[in-house]
């Protein structure tokens, strides 16, 4: 099969690996689609953790059961493969909150014993994997590549269940990008009164209105102007909550002006050590600011994204603007560093047109 590895930072080969075989207890998949995100992108910089070289990524995977001995998954089950593996037994995972789990495992994002991302043709997954792993299953009149955008949703939709947003909020999101406009989309379905996205780049912007998502301002998040309009529309206030759907420290910065007295300032999303800036903890003190991390997602949560992404009520289809072939990976990170693209899916069989 072929196999887009990250053989050094910045450096994708296609290679010719040995099709997995089927685990005696779980099953061997055809991989139709997997999306390419900022974690993959902040990887294939050389800027993550746990990954040792060369490397397979890939996390965001759709694929259909080829061979079988896993009874809930027959062959021809399509399946969304959120390949985050939790231990089942720590504090966290006895308290539903898996995502934080002390013993988590994630394929295609750092080596993990259980084996390698899905930038690839096929994969094997044992019962264990199955099991204690992010699965559901897709709907067979539904898009597979399209589905792949489950678990970006998955990851948004848990903060928003974890932090809440009320019907009366003024909603600020800094990126347009897959995420940005996703946090925009998952605050409007939980009746936000209104969401404010902002981009400070102008091609990116204007790559979300095209797309078809609504309210792109086109400013930097520390604008002065930006802060004015987010005022006014307020009586004066500021925005209920802000969410930081970019990498960038100052994008945290300029959430705690931007937010109201006891708002909501959600950072969602790591950034780079050279992104890091310090917060003015006095703005957190003194407007009784509230602070929510947010990272990864449960099983359940991830079950909740894709049947909001195969109901309708989020189309996966519109975020997908950039299709690759496993052979041109590298032209996608190229593309995501530009700005030019929303959300990018790779079609591992389109490597051999």
């Amino acid at each position: 099969m072929k196999a887009a590895v990250l053989i050094e930072p910045n450096r994708i080969e296609l290679v010719d690996e040995q099709i997995p075989s089927c685990p005696s207890d779980g099953v061997l998949v055809k991989i139709l689609a997997c999306g390419v995100c900022g974690s993959d992108l902040r990887t294939f910089q050389g800027g993550s953790g746990g990954v040792a070289f060369p490397f397979r990524q890939g996390h965001e995977i759709t694929a259909e059961v080829v061979e079988s001995n896993y009874e809930a998954y027959p062959v021809g089950t399509r399946l969304m493969c959120t390949l985050l593996i939790t231990c089942g037994e720590c504090w966290y995972c006895r308290n539903g909150m898996q995502n934080l789990c002390d013993r988590k495992e994630k394929y295609g994002r750092e080596v993990v014993e259980n084996g390698p991302g899905g930038f690839a043709q096929y994969a094997a997954y044992s019962r264990t994997v199955l099991e204690k792993g992010c699965f559901g299953i897709i709907p067979p009149d539904y898009d597979p590549v399209a589905a792949s955008l489950a678990e970006t949703a998955s990851s948004v939709l848990n903060s928003h269940i974890n932090a809440g947003v009320s019907m009366d909020d003024l909603v600020v999101v800094i990126g347009s990008g897959a995420i940005g406009c996703l946090h925009a989309e998952i605050a409007r379905l939980n009746g936000a009164k209104e969401v404010m996205v902002v981009e400070m780049s102008r091609e990116k912007a204007s790559l979300a209105v095209k797309q078809g998502f609504p309210d792109i301002y086109n400013y930097a998040s520390g604008d002065d102007e930006l802060r004015r309009i987010v005022l006014r529309k307020t009586g004066g206030r500021g925005a209920d909550t802000v969410i930081c759907a970019c990498p960038s420290g100052q994008a945290q910065e300029d959430a705690l002006h931007l937010a109201r007295k006891r708002g909501k300032v959600i950072f969602f999303g790591g950034v780079g050590k050279s992104s890091m800036v310090v917060l003015d903890t006095n703005l957190i003190h003194y407007k009784e600011i509230l602070i929510y991390g947010a990272s990864a997602y449960t099983p359940d949560v991830t079950r909740k994204a894709l049947d909001l992404i195969a109901s309708g009520r989020i189309d996966a289809s519109r975020y997908i603007t950039h299709r690759y072939a496993l052979e041109n990976l590298q032209q996608a990170f190229d593309d995501m560093k530009a700005g030019k693209t929303i959300k990018a899916v790779a079609i591992p069989w389109e490597v051999l047109k």
